[in-house]
């Protein structure tokens, strides 16, 4: 049983890392990294700034695999949901600028003047379905 338990958890970190090296290899494909440090003229950290992407998406294999709960609270959801609200509008925006999706969007559909509220209900939406999604579990 040991061994079976020992091979089990080899496995599982070898998967995790092979899907946390391919997510990581898609969004430094898409330049997130390249396009943040351009913004925050901080090109000097970009390498750092993997490593923790890395680090992050590890840890969160780990956790969802083994199904921890982590008791931080109300703060700590909110302090969670905002970060991960941060990373995913970065990541959306920087696949939508890669493939031009906006220019072509608001070109076929004539929206130009009303990007800002799209915006700003597509994040109303996502931080609705996070509290929602958290209230159910």
């Amino acid at each position: 049983m040991l061994i079976k338990s020992g091979f089990y958890i080899i496995f599982c970190g070898i998967a995790g890392g092979a899907v946390a090296a391919g997510y990581v290899a898609f969004i430094t494909l898409l330049g997130v990294f390249e396009k943040i440090s351009e913004k925050y003229k901080a090109s000097k950290y970009v390498k750092n700034v993997e490593l923790l992407i890395i680090l992050g998406v590890s840890t969160a294999n780990l956790i969802q695999l083994f199904q921890l709960k982590i008791p931080f609270g109300i703060p700590g959801f909110v302090i969670y949901n905002f970060f991960g609200g941060i990373f995913t509008g970065c990541l959306a925006g920087a696949l939508a600028e890669t493939l031009d999706v906006f220019p072509i969007i608001s070109r076929r559909f004539n929206i130009r003047d009303y990007w800002p509220y799209i915006i700003v209900i597509g994040a109303l939406g996502r931080a609705i379905g996070n509290v929602v999604e958290a209230l159910l579990l």
